[in-house]
């Protein structure tokens, strides 16, 4: 007697906080970051900045081979950064707060940290303090 097998569902897309696109995954030291093409914001789990050392951070952001195939959809138009953000990760709500004196957003619930796109190159004076907070939080 045949048996049912449950119903498969595509994976959901990441979605970008400001774009409110699809993002990307791409890798910094052989770990996991989601990157916008259109902002250029990153989306960095928990897990992946736990794993994350200094030097690592003077290592450039490899995109993944689906941004590489980017093309600006049609209909985009590059938006403002909303009043709040919403988690790319888990879908709760971020909370804009300073690190080392750079203003990030930090999920609530999950502890991703997005980073706009001209925050990028300050991204190594944001480790050391977010993984104290972490611990210290």
């Amino acid at each position: 007697m045949p048996t049912e097998s449950a119903p498969v569902f595509p994976a959901p897309k990441r979605i970008c906080p400001i774009c409110k696109i699809p993002f990307y995954a791409g890798s910094l030291a052989g770990l996991e970051v989601w990157h916008c093409a259109e902002c250029d914001g990153t989306a960095w789990s928990r897990a992946t900045l736990g794993k994350l050392r200094p030097d690592d951070t003077k290592q450039v952001l490899v995109p993944g081979e689906a941004e590489r195939a980017h093309k600006t959809p049609p209909y985009f138009t590059p938006r403002q950064k909303p009043p709040f953000l919403i988690c790319p990760l888990c879908g709760k709500r971020m909370k804009e707060t300073k690190l080392a004196g750079v203003s990030v957003d930090l999920c609530e619930k999950c502890t991703c940290l997005w980073l706009d796109g001209p925050k990028l190159p300050k991204f190594a004076t944001l480790l050391g303090p977010y993984k104290w907070r972490l611990t210290n939080g």
